[in-house]
């Protein structure tokens, strides 16, 4: 019986030294980031989705002296061109480029929903 306690002691600790000995770094969080090269087209697309709306125009130059960027109000229209009611925003939307070891997503600064930008490089905004 005491044979059984004693391995079984050794397991626990055994246990518990593994769950100490993991990793001491710590998990990289979003950081504002830049594009190394612009790339309007992939980020048209990404706050397209995020938006759930139809496409929406940006400067060729979009993230890429900036982190943030600021979309006026939109107006939402059906197919025939009539505003849609109820879907006038008041307040424009805005939008972060981030960071996170290799990847970059761009995220909804009210929502907070973030979506990947996939083939695009960027780089941790020093400014920020």
């Amino acid at each position: 019986m005491n044979i059984l306690l004693a391995i079984s002691m050794t397991a626990a600790t055994l246990g518990l030294t593994g769950c100490l000995a993991q990793s001491s770094e710590p998990t990289p969080k979003l950081q504002h980031a830049l594009l190394i090269e612009p790339n309007s087209a992939k980020v048209a697309d990404a706050i397209t989705q995020l938006l759930h709306s139809s496409q929406v125009q940006l400067t060729d130059d979009v993230f890429v002296t900036s982190s943030t960027v600021t979309l006026e109000q939109l107006n939402h229209k059906d197919p025939q061109g009539n505003p849609i009611m109820g879907k006038q925003l008041n307040m424009p939307d805005q939008f972060e480029l981030m960071i996170k070891g290799e990847r970059c997503f761009v995220r909804h600064l009210d929502s907070k929903a973030t979506i990947e930008l996939k083939q695009v490089l960027c780089k941790i905004n020093p400014q920020r």
